[in-house]
């Protein structure tokens, strides 16, 4: 199990903190492993990330713009095609 998020709390609402993941709990036994990302693709080639993050900007523009313009909090992944799928948006607080 791997569970982790960024700055969760500087975007949720005052008084509830952790929206989304609220109590992360894994039911797998817990082991600490040294991960080193930095051969991947995504961190090893500049042009590649460029690449990425321009689909993510599009898919993320594409996004707000259908929902009039609202900015929004987008969670989604790139898989090992480099296909993005959104999984969940709602508004930016």
């Amino acid at each position: 199990s791997l569970i982790f998020r960024s700055d969760s709390n500087g975007e949720d609402l005052e008084g509830y903190a952790g929206a989304g993941l609220y109590d992360s709990v894994t039911t797998a036994v817990m082991t600490e492993e040294v991960v080193d990302y930095s051969s991947d693709r995504i961190v090893a080639d500049a042009e590649y990330a460029r690449e990425i993050m321009s689909k993510v900007a599009h898919v993320g523009a594409a996004i707000e713009a259908a929902l009039g313009g609202a900015p929004q909090d987008i969670e989604g992944v790139v898989d090992a095609s480099d296909n993005v799928t959104v999984v969940q948006t709602r508004p930016q607080m």
